[in-house]
């Protein structure tokens, strides 16, 4: 909630860019920029990012070239001693930030080349959105290949979400459908809801790329059919402060005029 009392408003792209390439192996650094200038959003979240070691140069001229700040933080470092280049999640944002944070989710003794072997991190930064209202916004990437890793993950990753201290909003290739682990987060909603298919790209099958919500944050997301990785990505729209919706929803709900408006505006928005 701003300084006057309304809610808050933020707009998140969610994309996996599959390091910087596109399904043919092309490099898609044209294809992330123009997404992200044609749909103008106020925090950017890219997992399967691979940069130089200490030299993000991808992202950091892209971060330059559309005017956003850049957190990159990566979970594995490889390619040498000293690592030659990193890999993980980063975050573009228009908004100051306050602080920023790393949480480990997933860590195998040793990086063996593997994907279930690579370790896996929360990307974590405290903005102050438009109006001054402090927010946690997330990009996070979960084990794909087993289901226990992913499970013992999720886990992790909701414990840390519990200890948040104020609202917040995190997307992520979570490599699962939300309702198989939702449950460790009481009154956390996702979005799109209900599920939106986003992988593979081209014919998408599973739906495994999306935004959570705590109760006092209201989102809803669509899926985008931009070409240039092996994922289609989010976008959310999101009301920091707003008051939750109550269920069902007809004329003689409560709210449930404010509850149209809400959603044409974000839709239009």
């Amino acid at each position: 909630m701003d300084d006057a009392g309304r809610p808050a408003r933020l707009r998140m792209l969610h994309w996996n860019i599959h390091s910087w390439r596109d399904t043919a192996g092309t490099p898609n650094h044209a294809a992330v920029a123009g997404l992200i200038r044609d749909t103008v959003p106020d925090v950017v979240s890219l997992v399967e990012v691979r940069e130089a070691w200490g030299a993000p140069a991808a992202l950091g001229e892209l971060a330059d070239r559309l005017g956003y700040h850049w957190v990159f933080v990566p979970a594995l470092e490889f390619s040498g001693d000293p690592p030659a280049a990193g890999y993980g999640n980063a975050l573009l944002t228009r908004f100051p930030v306050t602080a920023v944070q790393q949480w480990q989710i997933h860590a195998p003794a040793r990086y063996a080349g593997t994907e279930p072997s690579e370790p896996r991190t929360a990307a974590c930064a405290r903005v102050t959105a438009t109006g001054g209202a402090p927010v946690w916004v997330i990009s996070t990437h979960l084990p794909a290949s087993d289901p226990a890793d992913r499970d013992r993950a999720l886990s992790r990753f909701a414990a840390l979400l519990r200890q948040l201290d104020g609202p917040w909003l995190a997307c992520g290739d979570f490599n699962t459908r939300p309702s198989g682990w939702l449950n460790e987060l009481p009154g956390v909603t996702f979005c799109p809801q209900p599920p939106k298919a986003t992988f593979p790209a081209r014919r998408p099958l599973r739906a495994i790329d999306y935004c959570l919500a705590p109760a006092g944050v209201r989102a809803e997301a669509r899926v985008l059919r931009a070409a240039g990785s092996d994922h289609r990505a989010v976008l959310v729209s999101a009301e920091v402060g707003a008051p939750q919706a109550q269920s069902g929803g007809g004329p003689g709900t409560p709210g449930w005029r404010a509850r149209g408006r809400w959603l044409r505006r974000l839709r239009s928005g």
